[in-house]
């Protein structure tokens, strides 16, 4: 039996619809290669959850590594300071590439960085890890080391065969404040002179914007790039790439009604070609037809409304209420003075829980002064709930 090509939730076997992304991390990459220079102030992609970020930012650090980068990949966290994580990241990139006792001096002070960062209530191990002291909270001092961090890694790298470092940081939102910001100072000083040759390539949430801003005042500069669902050659393409890698072919009325069910939701590409296979179980050579994609869809309707009740349930009895509002005539969106008629509350009143759906991924502005919501299918959802929301 063939093994099933498809991956719900993780990194897919062929991505899809992002060529102008991974252009857009290449011309900062190239900016390195070619000149030397760090590849410019962050870049920064932003969507709401299930339109396969992470799986952008793995297959651009594959990109990278490909065309002789250091990679290093981080994920935002409140509870992992940021140099730690970088550190064991890095030092994880360096031995993964046998570079043997040229490296022993980049892993020694990686190390020492890690005890000094990683381990609560341990001795501080200061020697060798750039500068004396420790200040009383540690924070301004653990800036400035994940900045050397970050330059110490890139020099090795131009140094050792490599171009220079790329760091990979998704939720970039989740991330400590005083961590975005020295990621971004970082990024300041790396374009100075002389410059050094890093690049940061981040992935968030639409609060990315607040949480760039919030962290340094300068972060407008950021590059931020919307990323969107997958158009229907994208989908046909996630669908028949990793079949044909196996010798199975999807037919054409098949790869149709697949299109139509998916809506440009790249989760949802997934889970109809897993499920559309555990259905078809093809050998090589078979064929997947329009009825193994309608038994397959069942399964997949299931577990899309699985997520749909985990984020209904995240959700406070106010947000539920307004998406209640926004569902309520039949439809996945509506207008704000539409919504708060629907409440009998003032347009105004409507601010905050409207900006905390958006930062949630939940809703996104349509139009003007139109939300919808982020997910095909959700509306029906909520119809469904509208108990819930009372």
């Amino acid at each position: 039996m063939l093994p099933n090509p498809y991956a719900p939730g993780s990194r897919p076997a062929y991505l899809a619809g992002r060529s102008y992304e991974r252009d857009l991390v290449d011309q900062g990459l190239g900016r390195i290669r070619h000149l030397g220079r760090s590849a410019g102030p962050l870049l920064a992609f932003h969507g709401p959850r299930g339109l396969g970020k992470t799986s952008l930012l793995r297959q651009a650090q594959q990109d990278a590594d490909d065309v002789g980068f250091l990679t290093a990949w981080v994920t935002g966290r409140s509870d992992l300071t940021m140099v730690e994580a970088v550190s064991s990241s890095l030092s994880r990139s360096v031995q993964h590439r046998s570079l043997g006792e040229r490296a022993t001096g980049l892993l020694h002070r990686l190390d020492k960085v890690q005890v000094e960062f990683g381990i609560p209530g341990a001795a501080k191990v200061t020697a060798d890890v750039h500068g004396p002291g420790v200040d009383d909270d540690n924070e301004p001092r653990s800036g400035r080391v994940l900045s050397e961090v970050l330059e110490d890694g890139a020099q090795f790298a131009h140094h050792h065969d490599h171009h220079g470092l790329v760091l990979f940081v998704d939720e970039f939102q989740e991330a400590r404040l005083n961590d975005r910001k020295s990621l971004l100072i970082a990024l300041q000083e790396f374009d100075g002179t002389p410059p050094s040759p890093v690049a940061i390539v981040a992935a968030g949430l639409p609060s990315i914007h607040a949480a760039v801003t919030e962290a340094a005042t300068f972060g407008e500069r950021t590059r931020f790039v919307e990323v969107g669902g997958l158009n229907d050659v994208a989908v046909a393409e996630a669908l028949q790439h990793p079949a044909g890698d196996l010798d199975v072919r999807w037919e054409p009325d098949a790869l149709l009604e697949a299109i139509a069910l998916a809506q440009g939701y790249p989760h949802k590409v997934q889970l109809l070609g897993q499920e559309t296979w555990n259905t078809a179980r093809p050998e090589a050579g078979a064929s997947i037809g329009v009825g193994h994609v309608r038994l397959g869809a069942e399964a997949a309707e299931t577990r899309m409304r699985d997520l749909f009740e985990t984020r209904w349930s995240r959700a406070t009895a106010e947000q539920r209420r307004i998406m209640t509002a926004i569902a309520a005539d039949g439809g996945d969106s509506a207008t704000r003075a539409e919504i708060a008629s629907r409440l009998g509350v003032e347009s105004t009143a409507l601010s905050r829980p409207r900006e905390e759906l958006i930062d949630r991924g939940l809703v996104e502005p349509h139009g003007h002064g139109r939300l919808r919501f982020t997910i095909p299918g959700f509306g029906d959802f909520v119809r469904t709930r509208k108990d819930l929301a009372d």
